[in-house]
């Protein structure tokens, strides 16, 4: 029997890690094709400048995904799901509920490295798959009028695809994504093998001695350097997916080694041939067949990179809607046994078009590069700023030796968030922009739900109100239950006063429902329930913020069958219409945008999960 189950975790986490393959390491796999061609553009062509921009890519390399990702980032983990949200989420209580000042502006920082990294989920799938296509010019130049039309075409049928699950996706493109390695390394080596010069760049000197010659044009170099580390935060983004052990497993056996040598064989490729500057990945191959079949595979595994960040997306945005930071919104599950893996319609459909759209604008990969690099630089700061504030105040034990560490990757951070800041003016404006609009919407909402929050507390009855009309027998006494979910607990939810005013009865047993939010990613612990009087319970419902809020099955727990038969309960919500109230905390620009993002919220039923046949709904106005 144990090995029995041995062999069964085995085989679970082989299936992962190649699962892992086509989603988590797609982004990052793809680097090649492109970042080593942009940094030696930008730091010069010289044998000297060749080693020097091919040893700060490896040591970058080394650096940040190896290193920082692969040992520290994936530890601070919220129960096995990463992300940025995940990290906020893990911090101090005081820092999360931050208003103003300081600890307000900590968590806008981190609600803008998510955002940015939602807006990274649109520039992957672009700069990704245009540079692949953009392999056409090197078999026919004639032919590069197609590149923006079947990039379109590529990214499109991407997209439309999503709503198969990751699952599905991965173990469709892991085997590719497998092959895709292989022929990296593969290429790599056989560079190397013609001009083993290149290797020499693995001492760390030759970085220095670019920097020192190079002085301050070196932070344009590194904005280009960066781009050989793009999808490193889906490594953690995506952890929830598949897992920490998978996702090492790849890298350290597969994807770590092969990348290296194919930028080894890259340089030793300039090395020999300086004609091949600006075409150095597909030059590496023969043209004919050779180029052709790499056309091929390029193209299929760029496909498979883009998913990588469009995964990272949807756990982001379920993630933004747990915690509070995003209206309700549809969140479909794809996977039974893995649930984490989920698909979200309106964010796909959104990141797909804007995918297309800065296809259409920036029309090649070079001047898609300074867009992209400057978000992959800000989400990767705010991930050490997050490992820094955890190292203080929830690894205190270990804080001596994390703190110098950390330390080092924030300075390499910030050289890298400097270093991209060059591309503003052309084109790291875009995801800038994006992301500081999404960050504020999330501020907004999080701002706007704090204070209808506070004027339902204001407005609502007592429940010793509802004990007297009750008493009075001013309403009818229906011989059923009555389940009230409701956002604020502690008063007599809407529905219940729309019923006693429109309806004029009451349920002789109520059941008020709140959903709690826990800052982990699933819940495993029962309903609470407190039995107030004679026909008043309160029932308090536990969600991780990875998980769909199905309250019928949480009410169909062991502990609440003594009290009550969900089977025979009566869903009464609320449809609320928001109304401009003359005093408010909120200006005029965040009502506008509180109220457009309430309205279109998923409605109460669909977002809880609740039977069709046995809801009643109320709509109302309140002010805000």
């Amino acid at each position: 029997m144990p090995h029995s189950k041995k062999k069964s975790g085995f085989t679970r986490t082989s299936a992962l890690t190649l699962g892992a393959m086509g989603v988590v390491f797609g982004d990052i796999g793809t680097s090649p094709i492109y970042a080593f061609n942009i940094a030696v553009h930008a730091g010069g062509d010289s044998r000297a400048e060749i080693l020097g921009v091919l040893s700060l890519v490896f040591w970058t390399l080394t650096a940040v995904v190896s290193v920082k990702y692969l040992v520290f980032v994936l530890n601070a983990d919220n129960n096995g799901e990463g992300g940025t949200l995940a990290l906020l989420s893990q911090l101090p209580q005081k820092i999360r509920e931050g208003r103003r000042g300081l600890l307000g502006f900590t968590v806008f920082i981190f609600l803008l490295a998510a955002a940015l990294e939602l807006s990274d989920g649109v520039l992957t799938p672009a700069i990704s798959v245009l540079s692949a296509v953009e392999g056409i010019k090197t078999v026919n130049p004639e032919l590069a009028f197609l590149i923006v039309p079947i990039t379109i075409a590529i990214l499109t049928a991407l997209f439309m695809f999503q709503f198969k699950g990751t699952h599905r996706i991965g173990a469709t493109f892991g085997p590719v994504m497998v092959v895709w390695f292989v022929v990296l390394g593969v290429i790599g080596v056989s560079q190397i093998v013609q001009n083993p010069e290149s290797l020499v760049s693995l001492n760390p000197m030759y970085a220095f001695e670019f920097i020192q010659s190079h002085g301050w044009q070196t932070l344009f170099v590194m904005s280009s350097v960066i781009l050989a580390v793009t999808g490193a935060e889906a490594l953690f983004s995506d952890l929830g997916h598949f897992g920490r052990l998978p996702i090492r497993i790849g890298w350290f056996a597969l994807a770590g080694l092969a990348l290296p040598l194919n930028y080894f064989g890259q340089g030793a490729l300039l090395l020999r041939d300086p004609s091949a500057l600006g075409d150095s990945f597909f030059a590496m191959v023969p043209a004919g067949v050779p180029a052709l079949l790499l056309l091929g595979i390029t193209t299929l595994a760029t496909i498979i990179a883009s998913q990588a960040l469009i995964t990272a997306v949807a756990s982001l945005t379920s993630q933004a809607v747990q915690l509070g930071f995003l209206p309700r919104i549809r969140i479909k599950h794809t996977n039974g046994q893995e649930r984490g893996q989920i698909y979200v319609p309106f964010v796909n459909a959104m990141v797909g078009i804007g995918a297309i759209s800065v296809v259409i604008v920036f029309e090649n990969s070079t001047a898609l590069a300074g867009a992209y690099s400057f978000a992959i630089a800000g989400t990767m700061l705010v991930s050490t700023v997050g490992l820094i504030i955890l190292a203080i105040h929830k690894w205190r034990e270990r804080r001596a030796i994390l703190l110098p560490i950390f330390g080092l990757f924030l300075l390499m951070d910030l050289s890298f968030v400097v270093a991209t800041s060059t591309k503003i003016f052309t084109g790291a404006w875009v995801p800038l922009l994006a992301a500081f609009c999404i960050a504020s919407m999330m501020w907004i909402w999080r701002k706007g739900r704090y204070e209808l929050d506070k004027r339902l507390w204001q407005k609502s009855l007592t429940w010793e109100q509802v004990a007297r009309i009750r008493k009075n027998k001013k309403v009818v006494l229906t011989d059923n239950v009555g389940i009230y979910p409701t956002s604020v607990f502690g008063i007599v939810p809407q529905a219940l006063e729309q019923q006693i005013n429109i309806l004029g009865s009451i349920p002789k047993k109520i059941v008020v429902v709140k959903v709690e939010s826990i800052e982990v990613p699933l819940s495993h612990k029962p309903p609470v329930v407190e039995k107030v009087n004679d026909f008043l319970l309160n029932v308090v419902v536990t969600s991780g913020f990875m998980e769909q809020r199905n309250v019928p099955r949480a009410l169909r727990s062991k502990v609440l069958a003594e009290y009550f038969d969900e089977r025979d309960g009566i869903y009464f919500v609320t449809d609320r219409t928001l109304v401009a109230a003359d005093k408010t905390a909120l200006n005029k620009a965040e009502e506008l945008i509180f109220a457009t993002l309430h309205r279109n919220a998923t409605t109460p039923a669909h977002y809880y999960h609740l039977p069709e046949r046995r809801v009643l709904t109320f709509d109302i106005s309140i002010e805000l």
